[in-house]
């Protein structure tokens, strides 16, 4: 099982930026993924793009689809 897989932002603010994720079960990423995501201690980010797992590309990388906007918690 890996532990980490390759992915890339489609769409929105993050268009086209590729990155390192951790795997879960499966060797399968996160189903969504908020960007950024606000740390402990920090302000949280007010709206963050929000993308949601879209589909792999067959050299193996995966895909996340601008979903719009969120205000974090």
């Amino acid at each position: 099982m890996q532990q980490h897989v390759y992915a890339e932002f489609i769409g929105g603010p993050e268009d086209g930026r590729s990155f390192i994720v951790p795997a879960q079960n499966a060797d399968l990423p996160m189903g969504e993924f908020t960007f950024p995501s606000p740390r402990d201690g920090e302000a949280p980010c007010t709206p963050c793009a929000h993308y949601n797992l879209r589909d792999q590309r067959p050299d193996g990388v995966w895909r996340y689809q601008y979903a719009g906007e969120r205000l974090s918690p």
